[in-house]
């Protein structure tokens, strides 16, 4: 993650239009692709944190090659935890405390993550993931608030094992109206192909967004912002700047 952010308004206003229509009853998923360091996670991680919105539940997953029960647990750990960030409440990253202060709030989805939690420790994968999905449902008849789904690298979703993921997804994506989803992928073809293949829907579609290296004139703007000024000479500059090909990473 580079030390700064500079630019990518037009990414930004984007998601923030998009997120905001949610809530006015308009769901237009997200898809950013690009290559590797080319900032994707850092855009996504820069509009989380400017994002101050009551009326939304953030829950963000980089998604690992992991087994089911454990990225199960960690959807509903960040979910609870970001829902109770703004209740007053010390938190603590401890998913059975962060159960425990929910259920005075909101028992109806703590009963059902209590049930998902008893598939997961029997190992059941059928279904399980669209339960996970479908808390956002929950939380939205019990709190009135959308939620935000960002799976950073979706694409190793399919590491879980789960023979009907995209599926499960699909149907949930057709009749969600409670959640939106921004998934990120660094493997542009695989993405486009899981986009066009398994998750082509006429409703609950997901836009694609390409998000692109610095052009040579942000790439001369970010270094100005990491160097004391007049330290190197243009040609130097220069050189930088075509030599890291404008990926924030190598820049930075």
């Amino acid at each position: 993650m580079q030390k700064i952010f500079l630019g990518r308004t037009q990414y930004l206003d984007i998601i923030e239009k998009r997120v905001k229509g949610l809530y006015e009853g308009y769901r237009q998923n997200i898809c950013l692709i690009g290559g590797e360091l080319v900032g994707k996670t850092s855009l996504a991680v820069r509009f989380i944190s400017k994002f101050c919105d009551n009326r939304f539940v953030v829950i963000y997953l980089d998604i690992r090659h992991e087994p089911l029960p454990v990225f199960g647990r960690r959807f509903i750990g960040c979910m609870l935890y970001n829902f109770l960030q703004n209740s007053n409440t010390p938190l603590r990253e401890d998913l059975d405390f962060l159960i425990d202060k929910a259920s005075s709030v909101i028992p109806k989805t703590v009963a059902r993550i209590r049930s998902i939690i008893q598939d997961l420790d029997k190992r059941k994968k059928e279904a399980v993931f669209s339960q996970l999905l479908s808390l956002c449902d929950s939380l939205r008849e019990e709190t009135g608030k959308c939620s935000l789904v960002i799976f950073d690298e979706f694409q190793n979703l399919e590491a879980l094992g789960i023979k009907t993921l995209y599926k499960e997804w699909s149907q949930v994506l057709v009749t969600q109206k409670s959640a939106m989803y921004l998934i990120i992928s660094s493997l542009p073809y695989k993405a486009n192909s899981i986009l066009s293949k398994n998750l082509s829907l006429l409703f609950g579609n997901f836009e694609v967004i390409n998000v692109e290296p610095f052009d040579v004139r942000e790439s001369h703007r970010y270094v100005d912002t990491r160097l004391i000024p007049g330290i190197l000479s243009q040609g130097h500059r220069d050189f930088i700047v075509n030599f890291t090909g404008g990926y924030p990473f190598y820049l930075d």
